[in-house]
């Protein structure tokens, strides 16, 4: 009896299989769900490929962009308003004080969504720039030789 010898994968990473590569995130229920075509048949189809991953990439860091935009906005107009509270001395007054206390309140609840938006965004920006470095890796190795 020979033992069989197991030779390993030349790119292991690079693996044409039906993978989703933009999850179920809370607000994006209806997305259709994008299945990558088989690169390994024909360079348009991977050039193709790499296009749409590419234009997923981008669409997802402009909206990521957008939210966290609008949270640091956010953030900076309650900063505003409890400076404004202390400057003009209303924060010494009973109303005043819970005012502070509700607007410290908001700070943190957007700073905790603030963080919330930038991990997730960072955790679908990795899986879609991979996904590109895929296609790439895919494309050169469809290079016509010469």
């Amino acid at each position: 009896m020979t033992a069989l010898t197991a030779t390993p994968a030349p790119h292991p990473h690079l693996v044409d299989v039906p993978s989703d590569y933009r999850p179920h995130v809370r607000g994006r229920r209806g997305d259709p769900h994008r299945f990558p075509a088989a690169t390994y048949l024909c360079r348009s189809v991977a050039r193709e490929e790499r296009a749409i991953a590419q234009e997923s990439l981008s669409a997802v860091d402009r909206t990521a962009s957008r939210r966290i935009s609008g949270l640091g906005t956010v953030v900076a107009l309650l900063f505003a308003a409890a400076l404004f509270l202390l400057a003009t001395g209303r924060a010494e007054t009973g109303t005043g004080v819970i005012a502070l206390a509700g607007l410290g309140a908001l700070a943190v609840v957007t700073i905790v969504a603030l963080v919330a938006v930038l991990r997730s965004h960072e955790r679908e920006h990795d899986i879609l720039a991979e996904r590109v470095r895929m296609y790439d890796a895919r494309l050169l190795e469809l290079r016509p030789r010469r």
